[in-house]
This record gives C-alpha cells, sequence and structure tokens, in this order.
C-alpha cells in the first residue's frame, strides 16, 4: 500500500519537477490553478524538499523568486539533510539567487541548518575567490547581527574561517568588527574555551592569522583546559621568537586579580562599590534629568571660574596700604589676577569647586557602565577639569596663599582620584564580563 502512494505522489510531482526544470513560471501556475493544494503537499513533511529547495539548488532563478513570492516560509526551512535553500545555492554557486534571497529577506542569513551552521558561516569557510569574498562582505553588511550566530559547536564565523586557514575571510571579518566597533566578539569562545586566538596557534601555527588577530584581542585568556594562545603555542616544536612578542602582549593595564563570576556574586560589596550603587536609578527619565541638570551645574561653576564675582584686575599696581578707604582700589595687585581675596576666596573656591567636582561625579558614575563606548566623553571631562583647577589656581592675587592652594589642591586630588577609581571599578566589571563571554554572546541592539 505504501509503495502505491510513494509512486502515486512521484506522478503527481513530476508536472511540478518539469515547471522548474524548464524555469517555467506560467506552467507552475497552470499547476497550482488544476491542485490549488499542491504547494501544501508537496511540503507537508515536518523537513520537507520544497520546490524552492530544488529550484535553488538547480540555479532556477525565475522559479526560485516566484515560489519565495507564493510562499516566503519555505525559505526557513530545511530539507531531510538540514539545508535551507540559501544553504543549497551557496553549495551550487549559485549566488544570483543567494543575492536576491538576501535581498528579499536579510535575515535568511542567519538561519541555521546542519551543525548549526549559518549562510555566513558557510561562506566565512568556503570564500577563496573574489566573487565569494564580495559575497561575505554584502552579508556582513545586509544582516548584521548575523555575525552573532553560532554553529553547535559554539563558533561564530571568524572561528570558521580560522579553523579552515581563511586568510581573505579573517581579514574581511576583522575589518568590519573593526568598523562596527565589535572587535569583542573575537574573544568569545567556543565549546572548548578556544578563541579564535587559540585556534589560530593550535595544530599547524597559522602566523599571518596570528599577527592579524592579536593585536585585537586578549591575549591572555585561557581555555577550559587553562592555556593561553601562547602557552599553545610554545608547545610546538618551532616556535618563532617574534610571535611569542605578539602573544606575550605589551599593553600596560591597571593591576586586578582574576576574579570569577560565581566568586563576584557571593563576596560582600566594597565601600567604594556601595558607593557606586549609590549613584544608580533605574528609572531612565530620571537619570536622564539628573544628567541634564549635573551637566547645567559644571557649565556654571566652570563659567564661575572663569569670571569669579567682582571679576580681574585690570592693571597693575604696586602701591603700598595707606588707610582702610583704599583698600578697594589702592592694594598692591597684578592685572589679570581676581580681584577677590581673603575669606571671601575661599567661600567662593570652597562651594564653586565643591559643586564642579558632585556634578562630575554624577556624570562619571552614569558613563562608566558604558565604557568603553563613552570613554571619549570621559577623556573629554578629565581634560575639563584640569582646565577648571588650572584657570582658577593661576588667578588666585598671591600665588603664596596657603589657605586657597589647601583647598584647591584637595579638590584636585579628589577629582582625579575619582577618576582612577572609576577606571577601576570599569577594569573589573571589564575582566567579570570576560569571564562570562563564554555563556553570554549577544551583541546587543544592532
Amino acid at each position: 500500500m505504501s509503495e502505491v502512494l510513494a509512486e502515486e505522489e512521484q506522478k503527481a510531482r513530476e508536472p511540478l519537477q518539469q515547471a522548474i526544470q524548464h524555469d517555467n513560471i506560467d506552467l507552475l501556475h497552470d499547476l497550482i490553478v488544476k491542485e490549488p493544494e499542491l504547494l501544501d503537499r508537496v511540503s507537508k513533511d515536518p523537513f520537507p524538499n520544497t520546490p524552492l529547495h530544488i529550484a535553488a539548488a538547480e540555479g532556477k532563478f525565475e522559479v526560485a523568486m516566484e515560489m519565495f513570492i507564493l510562499r516566503p516560509e519555505f525559505a526557513r526551512k530545511l530539507n531531510p539533510k538540514g539545508y535551507s535553500p540559501m544553504h543549497l545555492a551557496l553549495q551550487h554557486k549559485q549566488y544570483q539567487i543567494v543575492r536576491a534571497l538576501m535581498t528579499l529577506e536579510p535575515e535568511l542569513i542567519r538561519v541555521r541548518g546542519r551543525h548549526g551552521i549559518t549562510p555566513l558561516h558557510y561562506i566565512a569557510c568556503e570564500a577563496k575567490d573574489n566573487n565569494e569574498v564580495e559575497l561575505l562582505a554584502e552579508f556582513l553588511c545586509t544582516c548584521k547581527s548575523s555575525i552573532e550566530e553560532l554553529t553547535s559547536r559554539c563558533e561564530t564565523a571568524v572561528h570558521i574561517a580560522v579553523k579552515n586557514k581563511n586568510l581573505e575571510a579573517v581579514n574581511v571579518l576583522l575589518g568590519w568588527l573593526k568598523q562596527v566597533h565589535l572587535t569583542k566578539i573575537l574573544n568569545w569562545k567556543d565549546k572548548d574555551g578556544n578563541t579564535v586566538l587559540h585556534v589560530a596557534t593550535s595544530g599547524e601555527p597559522q602566523h599571518e592569522m596570528i599577527k592579524l588577530l592579536a593585536p585585537h584581542m586578549d591575549v591572555n585568556a585561557k581555555n577550559f583546559n587553562k592555556k593561553t594562545a601562547l602557552e599553545i603555542f610554545q608547545g610546538h616544536s618551532s616556535c618563532n621568537q617574534d610571535i611569542v612578542k605578539i602573544l606575550r602582549g605589551n599593553v600596560i593595564r591597571l593591576y586586578l586579580p582574576k576574579i570569577s563570576l560565581l566568586k563576584l556574586l557571593t563576596m560582600r560589596p566594597t565601600c567604594f562599590e556601595k558607593w557606586a550603587a549609590f549613584f544608580y536609578i533605574e528609572d531612565k527619565s530620571v537619570r536622564e534629568v539628573i544628567l541634564v541638570v549635573s551637566t547645567l551645574m559644571v557649565t556654571a561653576t566652570y563659567q564661575a571660574a572663569l569670571s569669579p564675582p567682582e571679576g580681574y584686575w585690570q592693571d597693575s599696581s604696586s602701591n603700598a596700604l595707606t588707610n582702610s578707604t583704599e583698600i578697594a582700589h589702592g592694594k598692591p595687585h597684578q592685572a589679570g589676577k581676581m580681584i577677590l581675596s581673603g575669606r571671601q576666596l575661599y567661600r567662593f573656591t570652597l562651594l564653586n569647586s565643591t559643586t564642579f567636582l558632585i556634578s562630575m561625579c554624577i556624570i562619571l558614575a552614569a558613563i562608566v557602565p558604558l565604557f568603553p563606548d563613552t570613554y571619549m566623553v570621559g577623556l573629554s571631562m578629565f581634560l575639563l577639569a584640569t582646565t577648571y583647577f588650572f584657570s582658577l589656581t593661576t588667578g588666585f592675587q598671591n600665588s603664596d596663599d596657603g589657605a586657597a592652594n589647601l583647598i584647591e589642591g584637595f579638590f584636585m586630588v579628589a577629582m582625579y582620584v575619582f577618576f582612577i577609581l572609576s577606571y577601576w571599578i570599569w577594569q573589573k566589571r571589564a575582566l567579570v564580563q570576560q569571564e562570562i563571554n563564554a555563556t553570554r554572546r549577544r551583541i546587543g541592539d544592532f
């Protein structure tokens, strides 16, 4: 009985196969008119070999595009071998169909097939000639989020390219990652905890790839066997000393001990972390209001440092004081120095610097969690704080005024200590983030 049904099914498919073979859209629609449920019947299996799969593999462009218009869901289905129509088109080098499918639905680049391999993984492995390398670049630009897809071995497209020694593909992938500021993906680990640098140093070392990748990666990262890329490389009989120098790294970082996520969650928070938590506000609209007000306060206090009360002397005088009536206009002074002096100067310096310091701290507390994307803001604020203190200090009439210098020195040190603590907190967060990259591999909203 089953053999009879199979024969009938095969006879019913023959006209459809002819329509595909001749790339004849009219014949396809004639068949659908005769049997409206034709496409449902041929795709009823859980893993069907749909007409779109067949047309894509055979390069029948017009039928493939018509089939996508009629049944766009066919483009995401996997056949019994675990391939989508785009996978099959790539395997048979039907790049015209690949580009058309990519244009109609960019997300098809993310469809995971056999072994979790997406079209991006496939082309990263196979891209050898200019046309295929160009297609890889088109994939990346058309569907940016496709870069975060992983195979069943938790490998990125860069892992695949490095493993297959495809230097051309690695060049394209690395260039694109640098342009979109996503080089952190290079530090993602596969199921064995290997980054792409571990892969490049395993087996037969790939010197060119190591030179290409190492400057953009954490060379101290360890795989699940507790080995760095350098330790793997040094295990080979022929050990190139130039590569050893590259893998050692020469970046000077603020020293922080390695800490596991488990230890971080179970240890008691430090006083600095409690203080940082004090600035955390969940409501986004409230945070925006606070940042706006803090920015206005920084602007006002900085302007006050440039234009203090009573202003600056416009001329220089060395007249000695004769009586109290000449204090305002006859006391010795130097052009370009503040007229304000004594207790008034101390009061102004203390209040203005306190407001400036608090406002800067609030803004820094808001941007630290967003590092390194906001590092330019942090650098700009550091320079702003430097010019503020320099402007205020140089305006003192008496450069030997111990009280004024003491107040200014205190706030200057406090501001720079806060900058250092902010960097320390960010470095600690960054180290923990590296530890959990193997499990939280998502690049966020594009």
